[in-house]
């Protein structure tokens, strides 16, 4: 069964979602990307953190409506989650292409 995060707070200045889960824990995320795919919006996000350890790895989220109400969720099935995650990973490393080359052109 799916974990569900309810009670989202998002700082749109800073891109920072708090979650809270069934337990009633709340943990802090940076907002990293968004899509829809498969009619299904997902969530990349990195856990907030004091150092940089685990600054290069994030977790993806998908948004459910539960009783009326849009949630995040984990996502339960493997290959969907490694579906969702390299597409993250592609469009991460489309943008960084993208700047890579734009800071070429400047520099010519």
């Amino acid at each position: 069964m799916s974990e569900e995060m309810n009670n989202t707070y998002l700082d749109e200045e800073e891109g920072i979602i708090e979650l809270e889960d069934e337990d009633g824990n709340v943990t802090r995320f940076e907002f990293i990307d968004a899509m829809e795919y498969e009619g299904v919006t997902y969530y990349a996000l990195v856990p907030e953190s004091d150092d940089d350890e685990g600054a290069d790895q994030f977790v993806v989220l998908k948004e459910q409506e539960i009783d009326g109400e849009a949630m995040l969720a984990t996502i339960d099935d493997d290959d969907e989650y490694a579906k969702v995650g390299e597409i993250f990973l592609q469009r991460f490393a489309n943008m960084a292409g993208y700047d890579d080359e734009e800071d070429g052109e400047d520099g010519e």
